[in-house]
């Protein structure tokens, strides 16, 4: 086997190794339902599950070809750019799960209150308003059993994106002990949630460039390897096959994805 097939071999091992235990050990939120673990215990599990990745890329490519630290290394960068990616794709998903969420609250708010302007019984007004979003059952579950609906509609709104139905549930128990008018209420609640999502989607667009350029930075070096290849310049030799072209690569990619997470984790921030 040549230097060049033992590399591919190689690589190749520790891709299937980390993919395999990437696909094998279910993401943090499953592990902590599993496991019966508080909320704050995430990112302890995300951080194994990364950890358990690497080692298993990593070793993986020790038994293949020996302790060969140019292809460790390798493996370890491999293992690092399939990490962030995955990140990434999660934390697209997750934003655009927390956004829908925000606006079904909005809507809750409005069928609620329509509703209960049209003089139905509290739990009909429930069944009617949440046939829509069939995953809040719980609320509806406890309208019909008689149960404390403020405290179901509170247990929903611990969910990411539906923060906004804790002032429903304000809203639902206020009413409920001082006979006011909900529907009322409810309205300015779907107002100042509506007026907060109009702010936070400005605040996304005005954060999409910045992002969109760090992305774009992070994936730079890429053309500048096909560049440098069409001039016989043999980058991807330098970069695997010398000692300091390693260092180059191991360096660059650590400083790339240092990049992409400081502008998402500020943008994040600047998002709530």
């Amino acid at each position: 086997m040549t230097s060049q097939q033992g590399s591919t071999a190689a690589l190749l091992a520790a891709a299937a190794a980390f993919a395999g235990v990437w696909s094998f050990v279910p993401p943090a939120s499953v592990l902590r339902r599993r496991l019966a673990i508080p909320t704050d215990g995430d990112r302890h599990l995300s951080a194994l599950r990364v950890t358990l990745g690497v080692a298993s890329a990593v070793g993986a490519t020790w038994l293949l070809v020996g302790s060969a630290p140019r292809l460790l290394v390798l493996a370890v960068v491999g293992s690092g750019v399939a990490v962030a990616c995955d990140r990434l794709v999660r934390s697209w998903r997750n934003g655009r799960r927390r956004r829908g969420r925000a606006v079904a609250v909005i809507g809750l708010c409005d069928a609620l209150s329509a509703e209960l302007r049209a003089g139905l019984p509290a739990v009909q007004v429930v069944e009617r308003s949440l046939e829509p979003w069939p995953e809040w059952d719980v609320i509806v579950t406890a309208a019909r059993l008689g149960g404390d609906v403020p405290q179901a509609i509170r247990t929903v709104a611990a969910e990411p994106g539906a923060d906004g139905l804790r002032a429903v549930a304000a809203a639902w128990e206020v009413a409920e002990q001082s006979g006011a008018a909900l529907a009322e209420v409810l309205e300015q609640v779907a107002a100042g949630l509506r007026s907060d999502d109009d702010a936070r989607a400005e605040v996304v667009a005005a954060l999409a460039p910045p992002r969109a350029t760090a992305k774009m930075l992070a994936c730079l070096p890429v053309f500048g390897l096909g560049l440098g290849a069409s001039m016989d310049a043999h980058p991807v030799d330098f970069l695997l096959h010398t000692d300091l072209g390693l260092m180059c690569l191991g360096a660059g990619v650590l400083l790339a994805l240092v990049g992409v997470w400081w502008v998402e984790r500020m943008a994040a921030a600047a998002e709530v």
